[in-house]
């Protein structure tokens, strides 16, 4: 925790230099997130209503038991049809068959086909010559999902979230790319080994090299300002 206070203030002025990208990246996610939540509105849903009819038994008759009931049939019916269709009895004799699907015309295209099955094995049927018999009663209707404001707006603001996020993300990666000048103590440079002045406020004027350094060294002996490299040994 303590090396990560010191960089707090740093983050938030590159939050605050790089403010107009992270806004802008906020409002292309708002923009997504509307346009996402258009164009997936909510499923649709086809209804088709069959109306069943048992045959005429004779007085106590078994005339084929439950095989010739009408839900009985759905739930044999049921087991080889996709996922998303579902029958279900709205009155005694009559059955509610519906799909649900992305679009009204897949909906619509597979509650038909729910029913055609449905109708083939009601027809399929006979016991001592007895058959049940279904029709359609009620063609297929469709129920067109909308998408609520409240789903618009609830993506819209966390396509927000995302882009600000990706905006800050973005920000602090290009801002390490930026290399602080490094400042050195005051005091050095201000007066070199050998003399060397420096400039006001203790920082170097210029660089000196280490072959300079051995050349002004070697200079000065010759000249006799530098003691012997050797203790005890006389200058020449």
């Amino acid at each position: 925790m303590s090396q990560q206070a010191p960089d707090l203030p740093r983050s938030v002025q590159i939050i605050g230099r790089y403010r107009t990208l992270v806004g802008m990246m906020a409002v292309l996610g708002l923009l997504a997130g509307a346009v996402f939540a258009a164009l997936n509105p909510p499923e649709s849903t086809s209804t088709v209503l069959v109306a069943f009819t048992a045959p005429r038994c004779p007085a106590e008759a078994i005339c084929g038991g439950p095989m010739f009931s009408p839900d009985y049939i759905a739930a044999t019916v049921l087991k080889t049809l996709p996922s998303g269709v579902q029958m279900e009895l709205v009155t005694g004799t009559v059955l509610a068959v519906s799909a649900t699907a992305g679009s009204a015309a897949q909906a619509e295209a597979s509650a038909d086909g729910a029913v055609r099955s449905y109708l083939a094995y009601t027809a399929s049927l006979n016991y001592l010559g007895q058959r049940p018999s279904a029709r359609i009663l009620v063609p297929a209707t469709i129920e067109t999902g909308t998408t609520p404001p409240k789903q618009v707006l609830g993506d819209a603001l966390l396509g927000a979230v995302l882009g600000a996020l990706a905006g800050i993300i973005a920000a602090l990666a290009g801002s390490r790319a930026t290399i602080d000048p490094v400042s050195l103590p005051r005091g050095i440079g201000a007066a070199g080994p050998y003399g060397g002045a420096g400039q006001e406020g203790g920082f170097p004027a210029t660089e000196i090299s280490l072959a300079q350094l051995a050349r002004e060294h070697a200079e000065r002996r010759a000249a006799g300002q530098c003691p012997p490299d050797r203790p005890g040994a006389e200058p020449g």
